[in-house]
This record gives structure tokens, C-alpha cells and sequence, in this order.
């Protein structure tokens, strides 16, 4: 429970505070938007602690219609980013697929690169990552995962937090051993906090519900459990099949982008039982089946 306190006296809400105020940058914090309820906790943490921020939402294209409504009507003052390529022009699904020239699988999942984790590059961003979205990520990840040893741009050292030897970054306050609120990827030259990592579905519901009343994206009260990208091949087959049958354009907008990537592929593309796909409509019927299996 959110109320519940630690061994400093601080319950959840106090502690994830603490994380947004002992990392603010001077420039303020790069704030990735979703619309869903994780990234509303964290926006409404960011305004309670009074730290500096600017919210990002990033159009993907494939996000279903209700949530783009909520958020541009619960949240004006979020900015709406469109993904671009290196040339400034707009990338959607239906013009990655046929780029890449394969459909986007569990172990192919460009398009969270190309139109999601793109944004914020030099800033210090946040999150509504928790461990509760995922095992693994509980299994292998703790409070602050830093890539590489060595210094976190923009964080000054201070009496509230320590370093581990691997160039992590600790809250004094958290008292969970290996845990990681702070993720540095040099590639993309991007660090991100993560102030929520260890709460649980019921802190997010209570935080939303009854620190911070306010509403919430309708598709939650109709049983989804998670929003974002439609036809996401991470979706269980079921989700995907009620997705599609309640957004009949969206599929029919990936089986076009599934032609002309069968067009644009340098060789031929045979499915499972060997037939070689001719058409899009038999390609995304092979691709559901690759996403239901992990392929």
C-alpha cells in the first residue's frame, strides 16, 4: 500500500518525490508521455514535486483513438512529437514495415526504436517503467541501471545518494539491496529515471484514484490492461484478435504495409508450411501466428 512507510518513515508517494527531486537536472527533466496509468503517475509526481519538466508524447500511429482523445484533452500541455527519420520525414508503422522489409516479431521490435524510445537524446528522462510490468524485469533489473561506469551527466554527487561500484546509482533512502532507479543507454546517450520501479498495479490504481483524483483512459474501465501500440506483437493472441476485430482499418492498414513490404523484400518470403507469401492478407495472418508463438 501507497500509505505504508519505510524503514525512514516515508511511504511511497513521499519516496518517489524524493527520486524526482534529488535528480533534477537545471534544465528540467524530459518527461515520456503515454497516456497510459503508469505515465500518468509519474506526471502528476513530477507537478507534487515541484521539480522542472516537459511532457512528450510520441504519435506512433497504431495507438488506439481513445487514448489519443484522452490525452489531448486531460493533458494539453503535453507535446505531441512526431517520430522522423534522419531526412525530417514523419515514420509511421505503415511506412516502417515496408522499409524493413520484415513484419515486426517479439525478437524483431523495431518499431518500439523507430517510433517509441526515440526523444529525449541528452536529457535526463522519466518513466513510468515498474518492475510489477514484467518478471524479467524484476528478475534482472533493480533501482538504477547504469550501462557503463563513470559519471551521470547532469547529477551532481550529494549526500542523498551513493554510487556502486558498477557506476550505479542508490538513493540513500531505499533500503531494497540492488535495486536501480536509473538507466543510462550510451548509445542513444540518454539516462532515465525511473521513480515508480517498485510500485505494485494497486499503488498506481491508488495513487490515481485517491492522492491525486483524477480520471483515467475509459479503455481501463472496459477490461484492458494495457494500452498502447494496436496489433503489438508483446500482445497475448487473444488481444490481438479483440483489437483488430474493434479497429477493423487498423488491420486493414497492416495488411497493405504487409504488400508493399512483400514488394520491396529482396527475396522471396516463405511462411511456415513453405508456401511463399504472395499477398498481404496471407502475410499478417502468418505474422499473428509468429506473434502468438514468439517468433
Amino acid at each position: 500500500m501507497l500509505g505504508q512507510l519505510n524503514l525512514w518513515g516515508k511511504n511511497k508517494v513521499e519516496v518517489a518525490i524524493d527520486r524526482l527531486q534529488s535528480f533534477e537536472p537545471k534544465e528540467g527533466y524530459y518527461l515520456a508521455f503515454s497516456g497510459g496509468k503508469d505515465s500518468q503517475c509519474i506526471y502528476h509526481l513530477a507537478k507534487m514535486a515541484g521539480v522542472k519538466f516537459d511532457a512528450h508524447y510520441r504519435i506512433t500511429s497504431v495507438d488506439p483513438p481513445e487514448l489519443v482523445r484522452f490525452i489531448k484533452t486531460q493533458y494539453p500541455d503535453v507535446a505531441l512529437d512526431y517520430p522522423r527519420d534522419s531526412d525530417g520525414n514523419v515514420i509511421t508503422m505503415w511506412n516502417l514495415i515496408p522499409k524493413q522489409t520484415i513484419p515486426p516479431t517479439r525478437k524483431a521490435r523495431y518499431c518500439c526504436d523507430k517510433l517509441k524510445e526515440s526523444g529525449g537524446e541528452g536529457r535526463l528522462t522519466v518513466t513510468g517503467v515498474r518492475w510489477a510490468e514484467s518478471p524479467a524485469r524484476k528478475k534482472n533489473q533493480g533501482e538504477v541501471t547504469i550501462m557503463r561506469t563513470g559519471r551521470v551527466k547532469g547529477v551532481k554527487e550529494s549526500p542523498d545518494f551513493t554510487r556502486t561500484d558498477r557506476g550505479g546509482v542508490v538513493l540513500a533512502n531505499d533500503n531494497t539491496e540492488s535495486r536501480r532507479l536509473m538507466e543510462q543507454c550510451v548509445i542513444k546517450g540518454k539516462v532515465t529515471l525511473n521513480p515508480i520501479i517498485d510500485w505494485e498495479d494497486d499503488d498506481v490504481w491508488e495513487f490515481l484514484n485517491d492522492w491525486a483524483k483524477v480520471p483515467h483512459c475509459s479503455l481501463y474501465d472496459e477490461g484492458w490492461r494495457r494500452l498502447g501500440c494496436l496489433g503489438c506483437p508483446l500482445s497475448r493472441d487473444v488481444a490481438m484478435k479483440r483489437e483488430f476485430a474493434r479497429y477493423p482499418k487498423y488491420k486493414e492498414l497492416y495488411i497493405r504495409a504487409f504488400e508493399r513490404m512483400i514488394k520491396n523484400h529482396p527475396g522471396e518470403i516463405r511462411m511456415a508450411n513453405g508456401e511463399i507469401a504472395t499477398n498481404g492478407g496471407e502475410m499478417f495472418a502468418e505474422w499473428q501466428k509468429w506473434c502468438t508463438f514468439g517468433g
